[in-house]
């Protein structure tokens, strides 16, 4: 992976503010350009479109400082930002978990997870302060998308300690409930599954650079599961793919990574699958 062209979308909240400070971070570290956008309304008036560019510069001089490039546009906030990452060919999207209310278009919670799930490239939704990541949680299936997102993962990470999780439901855990078997027939069903799935999880780790320096195979529902796991390792980024880019598949983000988005208690990167 290559990281050339970093996009950096504001709303000139906090939250916005610790996104862009990430997106500076990480284009440095990459030799990248960045590219910071803001998006208005369109109604706006001449003098408050005029204060919002003040205020707009104000905020990427805070926090990417003067060698970020600064597009104000207006229009609809999540089609305008994606029209713009596939005009300048950004190689990632970067954006707050959490925005504001202000003259800039929010980007709010549904705002954000709209963006993730319509982009064709990777989206970083940040969430924590500014400091490199350390622990990275690479949250991953058996599937080709899956792969693809950990390698963007660790290119982007290299210096962090990543660790190659995955979690799936117990084929047959429910029907054993519903007879009545005890805690350690369950257990046992555990076991087995894991033990089966564990040597194809560590064969994709084997494909990944750098190699991940854990593997992680666990039980049960992986929309629950993936957030305790990154708040029990106190990672500082999760990364999941979501599937295809073809428009049927991009109707609803998958419901493990919508999960993550929501709940982990960390940064999330969102990966889709190769256009088709």
């Amino acid at each position: 992976m290559r990281l050339r062209r970093v996009l950096a979308a504001t709303d000139l909240s906090v939250g916005a503010g610790l996104a862009v400070r990430r997106a500076a971070r990480l284009a440095a570290a990459h030799g990248a350009q960045l590219i910071v956008v803001s998006v208005v309304s369109p109604s706006l008036a001449d003098e408050l479109s005029s204060f919002a560019a003040d205020a707009f510069e104000e905020h990427a001089a805070t926090h990417a400082g003067d060698e970020a490039e600064l597009v104000l546009r207006q229009g609809p906030v999540s089609d305008t930002i994606l029209a713009m990452a596939a005009e300048r060919s950004a190689d990632l999207l970067v954006l707050g978990a959490h925005g504001g209310r202000g003259l800039a278009g929010n980007l709010t919670g549904p705002t954000t997870e709209n963006i993730a799930r319509a982009s064709s490239i990777p989206v970083l939704v940040v969430r924590t302060p500014v400091a490199d990541y350390r622990t990275v949680v690479l949250a991953v299936d058996h599937t080709e998308p899956a792969r693809r997102a950990a390698e963007f993962g660790t290119a982007l990470t290299p210096s962090a300690t990543h660790l190659l999780a995955h979690v799936s439901v117990v084929i047959g855990e429910q029907l054993l409930r519903l007879q009545g078997r005890d805690e350690a027939d369950l257990a046992r069903l555990r076991e087995a599954s894991t033990a089966e799935i564990r040597p194809r999880i560590e064969a994709l780790a084997e494909q990944l650079t750098p190699r991940p320096d854990a593997v992680v195979v666990g039980s049960g529902a992986p929309q629950r599961a993936l957030p305790e796991l990154v708040s029990h390792y106190a990672a500082d980024l999760v990364v999941t793919g979501s599937g295809s880019s073809t428009r049927f598949e991009r109707v609803l983000l998958g419901s493990v990574a919508q999960s993550v988005l929501r709940y982990a208690p960390a940064d999330v990167l969102v990966v889709r699958g190769r256009s088709r």
